[in-house]
């Protein structure tokens, strides 16, 4: 006995936003589950529903040819990226774009992205705004709809085709021991803190504000860094100086985060931190400086107190260059003694920590197990 409805087999039905009755066939398909329409009534939806059955049975169905997706509406593909990025460690950056975005398409589905629309978009965010910024909120959304395509909700990202917005090479913008003064003195005493620590170790931003005091090591003088923009697990030494203002901090009897934000269960807000850290360089009237430029005081200040360019290149971490590798396994005393240069830098006595460095022969050490930098286990 035939199955009743069998003739409606794959057909489903929906209500557009005008009230109209719009028909959809779903199709298997090398095991995935796939929507085409919409069809303006029941009888062409169930056309292409045999049509492409019949296909199938012959082995020429291409749902490419028939599947231009873009139906789900952006807001749904924007929450469904957003979900995928949550407890990342730039979290909140991909909240402020997914907002933004989702602002640009209140309402608008998939395929109400163009690349003549986002040519106009993008036109509006460059009033006010760097190549570099732009630039990034047009790779997010490129992002998003990749994923979207992944799921089969898209066939083509717009996006894709809109080449990046020219960017200018940065300077690097070092900081004088006086201008240092200054912005501590603008930050206050708790950011004073943290600003002269990222001089002290040349860790990027992300990872001193996402730092777990698990990963501190004070007696060896070492932090240890799980996840790097390098990849892999990666160590930082530690001076003396760096150790005293961790000492200092009170954040572990409260939090497992270094720099834990008000609630202590999360780490330090990163994009609140840069609001705050523009402000106060604006207020101590320096010339304009990035949180990422104290990496670079870091380095220059090796280099001005005549460390070795490879001692430099392994504090850095930098990976992918044979330099880096040919002095990742540095001696960690003589790394440490590397890194007190920086915290006396601009101070009137040379330390004995100088005198070692320039009297050190920096070698490759291969891979000799004993002169690995490793953390306290």
């Amino acid at each position: 006995m035939a199955r009743k409805g069998h003739q409606d087999r794959g057909l489903m039905s929906k209500v557009d936003a005008t009230g109209k009755l719009l028909w959809y066939v779903r199709l298997m398909h090398d095991g995935k589950d796939r929507r085409f329409g919409s069809f303006p009534t029941k009888t062409k939806a169930r056309e292409f529903y045999q049509k492409a059955k019949t296909e199938q049975h012959e082995g020429r169905f291409f749902p490419e040819r028939y599947q231009h997706g873009g139906y789900e509406l952006v807001q749904a593909a924007i929450d469904r990226y957003l979900a995928n990025m949550e407890g990342g460690k730039t979290y909140s950056d991909h909240v402020y774009f997914a907002k933004w975005w989702g602002k640009q398409f209140v309402g608008k589905r998939l395929n109400a992205i163009s690349v003549t629309r986002m040519e106009g978009i993008r036109k509006e965010l460059m009033r006010g705004r760097s190549n570099g910024r732009v630039n990034k909120y047009v790779d997010w959304l490129r992002a998003c709809l990749n994923v979207a395509i992944k799921h089969d909700k898209l066939t083509v990202n717009p996006v894709a085709k809109l080449t990046s917005l020219p960017e200018p090479e940065t300077k690097t913008r070092l900081l004088t021991p006086g201008e240092e003064s200054e912005l501590l003195k603008a930050v206050g005493p708790t950011m004073a803190a943290w600003v002269r620590f990222a001089i002290l170790t040349g860790l990027r931003q992300t990872e001193q504000f996402t730092l777990e005091w698990a990963n501190v090591d004070l007696e060896l003088g070492i932090i240890t860094l799980p996840e790097t923009k390098a990849g892999g697990v990666q160590y930082a030494p530690l001076n003396e100086e760096a150790k005293d203002i961790l000492r200092n901090l009170d954040s572990w009897q409260r939090s497992k985060w270094v720099f834990p934000s008000g609630n202590p269960a999360t780490h330090a807000n990163i994009a609140n931190l840069k609001r705050r850290f523009r402000k106060a360089v604006k207020q101590s009237g320096i010339p304009w400086v990035r949180w990422h430029d104290l990496r670079h005081c870091f380095a220059s200040r090796l280099a001005m107190s005549r460390a070795p360019l490879g001692t430099i290149a392994a504090l850095l971490r930098h990976s992918g260059t044979g330099l880096v590798k040919r002095y990742a396994h540095l001696d960690p005393d003589h790394l440490r003694h590397a890194v007190e240069l920086v915290a006396s830098f601009g101070k009137a006595e040379k330390p004995e920590a100088e005198t070692r460095l320039r009297n050190e022969t920096v070698t490759a050490t291969g891979t000799e197990e004993k002169n690995e930098v490793r953390p306290n286990t």
